[in-house]
């Protein structure tokens, strides 16, 4: 041990914490997906649209929180890759959907079901109700849009 260090385990706050959290997240994810034609953060917009169906990119961004910027190159990613494609917007000529494509759908389900045993395997992990961690989680995701006015 150095001398002068002290062993009090350090608490994370609200912003060091999320952090912490994001990246313990993010390796398991990366496991997850390892092996299949997406990367961690691909897999987070290919299983969004596997929920929510064909949206629009600005919907995209708007749940999940990620930069136009990324999103956008994210996007081009998915289709050369041929698990996401473009649709015509039924509504706005300026504006186009995405949903996945056959191949999409096989990977996501894949990535999905190597996704439920993670989850499994954490649930027995967890010290509380993962219902209320979750609803905790969610206030803090609200206050951080209520933050930056999102």
């Amino acid at each position: 041990m150095l001398r002068g260090r002290t062993t009090v385990k350090v608490q994370p706050g609200l912003f060091l914490q999320p952090f912490v959290v994001t990246q313990l997240s993010g390796e398991v994810i990366v496991a997850v997906v390892e092996g299949s034609e997406v990367t961690a953060t691909e897999y987070a917009v290919t299983s969004w649209l596997a929920i929510v169906g064909p949206a629009t990119p600005t919907e995209l961004w708007g749940d999940l929180g990620i930069t136009p910027t990324t999103l956008s190159a994210m996007i081009e990613r998915l289709v050369r890759k041929k698990q996401v494609r473009r649709l015509r917007h039924p509504e706005d000529g300026r504006s186009y959907l995405l949903e996945l494509t056959a191949a999409g759908k096989k990977t996501n389900e894949r990535n999905g079901r190597r996704l439920a045993q993670q989850i499994e395997r954490l649930r027995g992990n967890l010290q509380g109700d993962p219902e209320e961690i979750l609803a905790a989680m969610r206030r803090l995701e609200d206050g951080l849009r209520a933050l930056l006015e999102l």
